[in-house]
């Protein structure tokens, strides 16, 4: 009797230890679990690889600009390669086809004549290297351009019948372009300086408001409307917003050519900010210029031209 009692108890013991067993909650079911956040989706390379609707420089992370231009693409482009590395870009390549004061028909009589008419400066590592005596085909077959951009000549840039020239130019560039993906800029170019004695200055009754407005109304005119041109570089916005801060209007060394340093500046972040973007906030352009103030200036005023581009925008830093 005894041992059939202890068996009872025993047994009994067993039994009340799994039903405690089964109710108690695991040790890994609590809110957040680890169990839980490895179901979720992780992302792979191939969720970061470009799409279509990316432009080509971002497949190799390449960037490479043409401008067929004067002397103004060469202010433009100045800083665009360590503006565009610092902006992150790995690799640069810049080409500025310059004749100057070269205007589009011009350029047409050239490309048609097969004139080596030009100096070819091109910029892979920092420095400008020149080519003379060269040939608007053979600068734009030289390389794979993500970008081909157009201007006019400054004296000409607020008369919009001379634009009329641009689409036969295009004509002979765009099969030339190895890129087929190549898209076309228009380079809207500044004003002159309020005391500018450039010969062409009478044409807007020597006032830089007029040319200025002129410029945009061309531009409004001509190319806004051409389904060619992919984007514009609004550089006559960006320097005549930063003429409305301290720096006021003194971004030309001789009245029409930007200043060696501020309003080359300017005009390459314009550029860059174009064609592959900039982080405005995070941007660092120490490397490039110590005055502090001044950069403030040169991204404001190139960023409210990007949103802006047919409009001055008054800079808050006039003193």
């Amino acid at each position: 009797m005894t041992k059939k009692l202890l068996c009872l108890f025993l047994a009994m013991i067993c039994v009340l230890s799994l039903c405690m067993t089964g109710c108690s909650k695991p040790a890994d079911d609590t809110t957040g679990s680890t169990a839980a956040s490895s179901t979720e989706t992780i992302p792979t390379t191939a969720d970061t690889t470009p799409t279509e609707e990316d432009t080509s420089w971002k497949a190799d992370n390449t960037l490479k600009i043409l401008t067929i231009g004067n002397s103004f693409s060469s202010d433009c482009m100045e800083y665009v390669y360590h503006i565009a590395r610092v902006a992150g870009v790995k690799k640069v390549k810049l080409g500025n086809l310059y004749q100057g004061g070269c205007s589009l028909e011009r350029h047409l009589g050239y490309a048609k004549g097969e004139t080596a008419a030009y100096t070819f400066y091109t910029c892979e590592t920092g420095k400008w290297v020149t080519k003379k005596e060269y040939k608007l085909a053979d600068a734009v077959v030289s390389d794979d351009w993500d970008f081909v951009c157009f201007q006019q000549a400054s004296g000409s840039s607020g008369l919009a019948d001379t634009y009329d020239d641009l689409n036969a130019l295009m004509d002979i560039v765009e099969p030339l372009c190895l890129n087929k993906n190549v898209e076309f800029l228009w380079h809207m170019t500044w004003a002159y300086q309020g005391d500018s004695t450039h010969d062409s200055f009478p044409k807007y009754e020597s006032k830089q408001d007029v040319m200025y407005n002129a410029i945009v109304n061309a531009v409004q005119e001509k190319i806004i409307s051409n389904s060619r041109i992919s984007r514009i570089v609004p550089n006559g916005t960006a320097i005549q917003n930063a003429r409305t801060s301290y720096l006021g209007d003194t971004l030309t060394r001789d009245g029409y050519h930007l200043s060696k340093d501020e309003g080359r500046i300017i005009a390459g972040i314009s550029m860059v900010a174009a064609t592959v973007g900039v982080d405005w906030e995070k941007i660092n352009l120490s490397a490039i210029s110590s005055d502090e103030k001044f950069l403030k200036v040169a991204l404001e005023s190139a960023k409210n031209a990007l949103e802006k581009p047919y409009e001055i925008t008054q800079s808050q830093f006039v003193k």
